[in-house]
């Protein structure tokens, strides 16, 4: 009978996991499909906006020149925004391989510059997928450097709050409220200077991970323009000639932006630039709280919320040093009389 009932237990507790396993398996597919479903809708909002982007030249309305010379334009004003130059390349790039590819493929002899611009898109696939391994260890390393020169400070601070508490409390003379005073003071010292040197560490360590954090997003922008490309490019709409037209357009639209985007230095985003992340990261929680309160906040204005948070930044660091500054001449002996 024990052995019965042992079984009949292992039997549902199988069943259970069993369950449990179906369970979660059926969870991922469906954040999957869901995930799935949002870059379908991604990829088609970006092929309209493409597609209306290029109508003026379509229609004839514009000529080559005149359409380049707006793209130019276009360009000029995103490089003017944060990581804009950054952002030029990588689009540019993507935007004009696909085109260099679907007109090499259709229009030259046995589809030879297509060949070329496929290679030459694979080569930068490669290279994004050796980045990311790359900037993956540095990140990696760089946290466990971080979490080991904090841990390392802490075990030193505690060391030295421990010595500041034996010391008040075997301290004798007349005064022992004062010394006891005196050690009280200090911790707080302690814990504030703690926390500075764990902001200072993780700041240090913030390029690793925005290297990473890029290389990420470099290959999911040229995934999602490579689908973008491949609905304009055979849009059923269209004859052979107008599907040429509009892979002429993003072909010149590619180019323009990358060229500018290479002009004002686009080819990597500069990572050392750490205050302007933290700008970033702080306006975009002050304009999420802003939007579900229910008010509206244009990129204009979050541009400028970011330009205010880098200059307040910049006036604390300079008033920071300054005080430490007049700490260390108070502080320094003055000549013997």
């Amino acid at each position: 009978d024990a052995q019965t009932q042992q079984d009949i237990l292992d039997a549902e507790k199988a069943e259970n996991t069993e369950e449990e396993m179906a369970q979660t398996m059926a969870n991922r597919a469906a954040l999957s499909e869901e995930a799935k479903l949002k870059q379908r809708k991604r990829e088609v909002k970006c092929a309209i906006n493409f597609r209306k982007r290029i109508e003026p030249f379509m229609n004839d309305e514009m000529t080559p020149e005149q359409f380049q010379e707006s793209c130019r334009e276009e360009a000029e004003q995103i490089a003017k925004t944060s990581f804009g130059a950054t952002f030029l390349t990588t689009i540019g790039f993507a935007l004009e391989v696909e085109a260099d590819e679907y007109i090499g493929f259709a229009t030259s002899f046995l589809g030879l510059e297509g060949h070329a611009a496929r290679f030459k898109k694979k080569s930068n696939q490669m290279s994004t997928s050796v980045k990311i391994a790359s900037a993956g260890i540095k990140a990696m390393s760089a946290g466990r450097k971080v979490y080991k020169e904090v841990e390392t400070a802490q075990e030193a601070m505690m060391k030295a709050k421990e010595a500041s508490g034996e010391g008040t409390a075997g301290a004798g003379g007349a005064a022992p409220g004062a010394d006891a005073g005196a050690g009280e003071g200090a911790m707080p010292e302690m814990d504030a200077a703690q926390a500075a040197l764990a902001q200072q560490k993780l700041e240090e360590s913030l390029p690793a991970i925005l290297d990473l954090a890029w290389a990420v997003n470099c290959r999911d922008i040229s995934r999602t323009l490579k689908h973008v490309c491949k609905k304009l490019f055979n849009d059923a709409q269209l004859d052979i000639e107008g599907r040429h037209k509009r892979s002429k357009a993003i072909q010149i639209l590619g180019s323009v932006f990358y060229n500018i985007g290479q002009q004002h230095g686009g080819d990597s985003p500069n990572l050392e630039d750490v205050d302007h992340m933290k700008a970033r990261a702080e306006v975009a929680v002050m304009t999420t709280m802003a939007k579900a309160q229910g008010q509206e906040v244009d990129e204009k204005e979050t541009e400028e919320m970011i330009q205010r948070a880098k200059t307040m930044a910049a006036e604390q660091k300079l008033a920071q040093k300054q005080s430490s500054g007049n700490l260390q001449g108070d502080g320094t002996p003055g000549p013997s009389s």
